[in-house]
């Protein structure tokens, strides 16, 4: 499995989020949806077993190109079926973002839900989606959220 795909879309879960006031798009009023999109770039990753995969990654805005975070990928992937199952984690301003992603490894788009969040993001749901621009370690993720 190609480890930028595993690597871009478990960031990509949690990548895409960041403090209320620090992502574009996003608000404070309770129970309005937000999106933030962000661009992605591999900073490490690793195979840790036969199928098993983690990495970290870069968070920008695709908005402004600025900082926003840290994401870090851990994951499993099914050589029957060439899927993997990602666990992500997005480390922002204000706290993380928790999520969970699954792909298909002939497929360069992935989808999950953010399942949780800590600090600011406490209570926080959402979906997850993204791409992964061919071999260049990049991946883009649009994340739909609220607190």
């Amino acid at each position: 499995m190609n480890k930028t795909l595993a690597a871009s879309a478990a960031l990509i879960s949690v990548t895409m989020l960041s403090g209320a006031a620090v992502l574009p798009g996003a608000a404070t009023a309770k129970s309005t949806v937000h999106t933030t999109k962000l661009v992605l770039t591999e900073t490490g990753s690793h195979n840790v077993g036969k199928n098993s995969f983690v990495g970290t990654d870069k968070a920008r805005s695709a908005e402004t190109g600025k900082f926003v975070g840290f994401d870090t990928v851990s994951g499993s992937f099914n050589r029957k079926t060439h899927e993997a199952s990602v666990d992500v984690a997005l480390a922002v301003k204000g706290g993380l973002i928790i999520g969970h992603v699954s792909l298909n490894e002939s497929d360069p788009r992935f989808k999950g839900t953010i399942t949780s969040g800590t600090g600011a993001f406490e209570g926080i749901t959402g979906t997850i989606r993204g791409r992964q621009v061919g071999d260049t370690g990049k991946t883009f993720v649009t994340l739909r959220w609220e607190l």
